[in-house]
Protein backbone atom coordinates (compact mmCIF):
# COMPACT_ATOMS: atom_id res chain seq x y z
CA UNK A 1 0.00 0.00 0.00
CA UNK A 2 2.77 2.45 0.96
CA UNK A 3 4.77 1.50 -2.12
CA UNK A 4 1.92 2.37 -4.49
CA UNK A 5 1.40 5.70 -2.73
CA UNK A 6 5.08 6.51 -3.19
CA UNK A 7 4.91 5.55 -6.87
CA UNK A 8 1.83 7.72 -7.43
CA UNK A 9 3.49 10.65 -5.66
CA UNK A 10 6.62 10.19 -7.77
CA UNK A 11 4.61 10.05 -10.98
CA UNK A 12 2.73 13.21 -10.05
CA UNK A 13 6.02 14.97 -9.27
CA UNK A 14 7.47 14.00 -12.65
CA UNK A 15 4.29 15.08 -14.45
CA UNK A 16 4.25 18.38 -12.56
CA UNK A 17 7.88 19.05 -13.44
CA UNK A 18 7.17 18.31 -17.11
CA UNK A 19 4.20 20.67 -17.26
CA UNK A 20 6.02 23.37 -15.31
CA UNK A 21 8.88 23.15 -17.80
CA UNK A 22 6.46 23.36 -20.72
CA UNK A 23 4.71 26.38 -19.22
CA UNK A 24 7.97 28.28 -18.76
CA UNK A 25 9.75 27.51 -22.02
CA UNK A 26 9.92 31.21 -22.93
CA UNK A 27 12.94 33.39 -22.16
CA UNK A 28 13.78 33.16 -18.43
CA UNK A 29 14.16 36.95 -18.38
CA UNK A 30 10.37 37.15 -18.61
CA UNK A 31 10.13 35.16 -15.37
CA UNK A 32 12.70 37.45 -13.78
CA UNK A 33 10.73 40.52 -14.87
CA UNK A 34 7.57 39.05 -13.35
CA UNK A 35 9.40 38.43 -10.07
CA UNK A 36 10.72 42.00 -10.01
CA UNK A 37 7.26 43.41 -10.66
CA UNK A 38 5.85 41.31 -7.82
CA UNK A 39 8.55 42.73 -5.53
CA UNK A 40 7.88 46.29 -6.72
CA UNK A 41 4.14 45.95 -6.03
CA UNK A 42 4.87 44.60 -2.53
CA UNK A 43 7.23 47.53 -1.83
CA UNK A 44 4.69 50.05 -3.08
CA UNK A 45 2.01 48.56 -0.84
CA UNK A 46 4.38 48.60 2.14
CA UNK A 47 5.49 52.20 1.62
CA UNK A 48 4.66 54.47 4.54
CA UNK A 49 2.18 57.11 3.55
CA UNK A 50 3.02 60.58 4.95
CA UNK A 51 -0.58 61.78 4.59
CA UNK A 52 -3.23 59.03 4.81
CA UNK A 53 -5.87 61.40 3.41
CA UNK A 54 -4.04 61.90 0.11
CA UNK A 55 -2.63 58.36 -0.47
CA UNK A 56 0.42 59.66 -2.37
CA UNK A 57 -1.91 61.69 -4.55
CA UNK A 58 -3.28 58.51 -6.11
CA UNK A 59 0.05 57.83 -7.83
CA UNK A 60 0.89 54.74 -5.76
CA UNK A 61 -2.46 53.18 -6.67
CA UNK A 62 -1.90 54.07 -10.33
CA UNK A 63 1.62 52.59 -10.27
CA UNK A 64 0.34 49.35 -8.74
CA UNK A 65 -2.35 49.15 -11.44
CA UNK A 66 0.17 49.72 -14.23
CA UNK A 67 2.57 47.14 -12.82
CA UNK A 68 -0.24 44.61 -12.53
CA UNK A 69 -1.15 45.30 -16.16
CA UNK A 70 2.51 44.88 -17.15
CA UNK A 71 2.56 41.50 -15.41
CA UNK A 72 -0.45 40.46 -17.49
CA UNK A 73 1.31 41.54 -20.68
CA UNK A 74 4.39 39.51 -19.72
CA UNK A 75 2.17 36.47 -19.20
CA UNK A 76 0.67 36.99 -22.67
CA UNK A 77 4.18 37.32 -24.15
CA UNK A 78 5.16 34.01 -22.53
CA UNK A 79 2.05 32.34 -23.95
CA UNK A 80 2.87 33.61 -27.44
CA UNK A 81 6.47 32.43 -27.12
CA UNK A 82 5.34 29.00 -25.95
CA UNK A 83 2.76 28.56 -28.75
CA UNK A 84 4.14 26.83 -31.84
CA UNK A 85 3.53 28.63 -35.13
CA UNK A 86 0.46 27.42 -37.04
CA UNK A 87 1.09 24.98 -39.86
CA UNK A 88 -0.24 25.79 -43.33
CA UNK A 89 -2.79 23.03 -44.07
CA UNK A 90 -2.45 23.49 -47.83
CA UNK A 91 1.33 23.52 -47.85
CA UNK A 92 3.41 25.69 -50.17
CA UNK A 93 1.94 26.62 -53.53
CA UNK A 94 3.46 24.74 -56.48
CA UNK A 95 5.62 26.77 -58.85
CA UNK A 96 4.49 27.29 -62.42
CA UNK A 97 6.80 25.09 -64.52
CA UNK A 98 6.37 27.32 -67.57
CA UNK A 99 7.36 30.51 -65.84
CA UNK A 100 5.98 33.96 -66.69
CA UNK A 101 4.87 34.65 -70.27
CA UNK A 102 7.58 36.12 -72.48
CA UNK A 103 7.11 39.58 -73.97
CA UNK A 104 7.47 40.13 -77.69
CA UNK A 105 10.77 42.03 -78.16
CA UNK A 106 9.37 43.80 -81.26
CA UNK A 107 6.41 45.22 -79.37
CA UNK A 108 2.81 45.29 -80.50
CA UNK A 109 2.06 45.45 -84.25
CA UNK A 110 1.36 48.93 -85.63
CA UNK A 111 -2.25 49.98 -85.87
CA UNK A 112 -3.43 51.09 -89.19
Amino acid sequence: MKRSAVLVAGALTVAGAFFAGAAYAADPKLDEATDLITKAVALLKAAENPDPKREFGGHRREAIGLLTRAQGEILKAKQVADTPPPKDPKGPLPKDPKGPPLKDPKGPPPKG
